[in-house]
């Protein structure tokens, strides 16, 4: 049976419309980030059709936050070492990641076509996976405007992805589990076609403020 937005809305606790406006990208709609970043992440492992929305969703895959020191190494041109040093992994899909704090020795992005070897240190599960990454986007950070980077994973056995999501999924359990809502979706969407019409919901996300709920 196909996700619905409804369906979407009752696992966390939301206003339906809230959902709707955040999936459609509704420009006339504010919602904080983390608000948005939970309900395309929980459509995402629910199983949405996001081809039913009138503006697409470009992130191909849930996130979740890690804040973990990694070691990067730029490689211009192939495999020639162009720099070194190290960053935080920020967040953490199995699509890719978000690079902060970052320091090496140039401090400067090469001009030539250049990838982003990543080892994750701190993440006892993922730390012996060098994963090469291509940068697909920068922004700034903080007061003082330092860069981020966002990265996409290339070449990744299927074996090590599938370690990776294992990890972001056992993460995304905790966070729910710790916040007292239902720790998996597809148990959660089993439960409500059980229920009758009008039965009581799980309790709301933590993190949608009582506006976006009345919206």
């Amino acid at each position: 049976m196909a996700v619905s937005q409804k369906d979407i809305a009752e696992f966390l606790g939301m206003d339906r419309s809230t959902v709707t406006k955040v999936l459609n990208r509704d420009p006339r709609y504010s919602a904080s980030e983390k608000t948005r970043d939970l309900i395309f992440r929980t459509a995402e492992r629910l199983g949405y059709d996001f081809t039913a929305i009138r503006r697409p969703y470009k992130r191909e895959y849930g996130r979740v936050e890690v804040n973990a020191k990694a070691e990067i190494a730029l490689h211009a041109d192939g495999d020639e070492l162009f720099d070194q040093g190290e960053a935080t992994v920020r967040n953490l899909s199995i699509g890719g990641a978000l690079l902060t704090d970052i320091r090496t020795g140039k401090m400067v992005l090469p001009l030539r076509p250049f990838s982003i070897r990543l080892r994750i240190r701190d993440v006892a599960q993922l730390a012996d996976l060098d994963g090469d990454c291509e940068l697909v986007r920068i922004s700034e950070a903080g007061a003082r405007g330092e860069p981020q980077l966002g990265v996409r994973f290339m070449n990744v056995k299927l074996r090590d992805r599938r370690r990776i999501r294992e990890f972001v999924e056992e993460k995304i359990r905790q966070e729910r589990a710790s916040a007292g809502l239902v720790a998996d979706p597809e148990s959660f969407l089993a439960e409500s076609k059980k229920r009758p019409a009008g039965a009581a919901q799980p309790a709301g996300a933590e993190d949608a403020s009582p506006a976006e709920k009345r919206q």
